[in-house]
């Protein structure tokens, strides 16, 4: 491993007062240096409630087949523990716990808890992708 050079970077001359950014002082990074993915720019403005449902459902389904991209461990472990929960869910307030009005009620109110909980845990990993996919866009090499 090689030491950095004792000498420091000499500022530009900006005696008329201008401010150089501090990118311009800095060095390039190194050959093969991993870079933090950019932030996302402004939102698009939003469209259509159900087509803007669609194209990140049609995102999600490209992001599991995507061998490029690993899924979180959150989203890994989030979706099978909702499906498991959708599903005792069922059995508990069905079967098991059967009030006339009280389970039904119940039931589908922790259904839905259940579900937007599984939205947003998606939506999250889909902003993980499309920052990825946009520094892959920028940086992969072609």
């Amino acid at each position: 491993m090689t030491e950095p050079s004792p000498v420091p970077p000499t500022a530009p001359d900006t005696s008329d007062g201008t401010v150089l950014p501090l990118v311009r002082l800095l060095p390039p990074p190194p050959e093969g240096a991993i870079l933090a993915p950019p932030e996302p720019q402004d939102p698009a403005r939003r469209g259509w409630f159900f087509a803007q449902l669609w194209s990140e459902m049609r995102l999600a389904l490209k992001m599991y087949f995507d061998p490029r991209y690993r899924v979180s461990r959150t989203a890994q472990v989030v979706f099978p523990l909702v499906g498991a929960l959708l599903v005792l869910n069922y059995f508990l307030f069905s079967v098991w716990f059967s009030v006339a009005f009280v389970s039904p009620v119940a039931e589908r109110l922790l259904d839905v808890v259940l579900v937007v909980f599984a939205y947003r845990v998606l939506v999250r990993e889909l902003d993980r992708y499309r920052a990825v996919l946009d520094y892959l866009a920028r940086y992969a090499r072609q």
